[in-house]
């Protein structure tokens, strides 16, 4: 649970940095992670490279793919990018699924491509241990990323362009340069987590593909909070949760979500966590306030 937790949060946080900061509402991210999971395992089936050293060449070609996509995507706005990148989402899952040779598994996937040597220094039981391990370092990695880039002058061009593109642009602030740089970072950093999770998993297939993971995952976002640096970890494990409890009615899992999510956007159209930070303030405003009158 807690390495699912790792790895869909650090999803979610570079997402966030994407859609939240910068404003570039991109549905392609899940098919980034998931050729992040491919070239791990075409990588092992028939190169016989370990996964271990995959993992950053895995990085380097999502955001080589990013970086493609983001090409044409960015030259549009608002829906259009979201059709556009929806549209590349959908046509990588097809031609994965068209595959007959072999290279990629087509519909069956791949699986066996290796592991990162757990098995062999701490036995089958404990091998989970060290991909424990390996989540919490990439966690923490990918949301110290997030969160210093977002508070860095090139956060503040993105923030800058998500609220008024015409004031960032009359500033200086190229949109389309700054858009394209954060949407090949945050490419990198979930092909990463893709190659991760496919080798935890021991198995890449098209399941990941799947329109329910997309909207998970902008269900985490919409409940945690976009804009916020830790929105994302506290909507994921919200999220995670609301799975773990509704495991017996798995038919209704998707319905629950779907409902508090809406709720969400009711009551707190900004996040929990924003809703959180906006408590926190006024109990110290309140605080403050008091101890002046105290000593006054």
């Amino acid at each position: 649970m807690i390495i699912l937790f790792c790895v869909w949060s650090a999803v979610a946080s570079q997402w966030n940095l994407l859609m939240g900061q910068a404003g570039i509402f991109s549905l392609a991210q899940m098919a980034i992670f998931t050729v992040g999971g491919y070239v791990t395992a075409i990588l092992g089936t028939h190169l016989g490279i370990a996964p271990a050293w995959s993992l950053l060449p895995a990085g380097i070609i999502c955001a080589l793919f990013g970086l493609l996509i983001g090409l044409p995507c960015l030259r549009l706005k608002g829906a259009y990018v979201a059709l556009l990148t929806l549209s590349a989402h959908y046509v990588v899952y097809l031609l994965v699924l068209a595959d007959t040779s072999g290279f990629t598994g087509g519909s069956y996937g791949l699986y066996g491509f290796g592991d990162y040597g757990f098995r062999a220094l701490l036995g089958p039981r404990k091998e989970i241990i060290g991909d424990y391990y390996i989540a919490i370092v990439l966690f923490f990695i990918m949301v110290a990323v997030a969160y210093f880039l977002s508070r860095s002058p090139l956060g503040l061009a993105f923030n800058a362009l998500r609220d008024s593109e015409a004031y960032a642009e009359a500033r200086g602030i190229g949109r389309y340069k700054h858009q394209l740089l954060v949407f090949t970072i945050t490419s990198f950093f979930i092909g990463v987590a893709g190659s991760f999770y496919g080798t935890h998993l021991k198995l890449v297939d098209t399941t990941s593909f799947d329109f329910g993971t997309i909207m998970a995952l902008l269900a985490i976002m919409v409940i945690g909070g976009q804009r916020h640096n830790w929105g994302p970890m506290l909507g994921c494990a919200l999220v995670i949760v609301l799975n773990e409890a509704l495991r017996g009615i798995p038919e209704w899992r998707a319905i629950v979500i779907a409902f508090v999510t809406i709720a969400v956007l009711l009551i707190w159209p900004l996040g929990i966590a924003t809703f959180i930070d906006q408590m926190l303030s006024r109990l110290r405003r309140r605080r403050r306030a008091h101890l002046a009158s105290a000593s006054s």
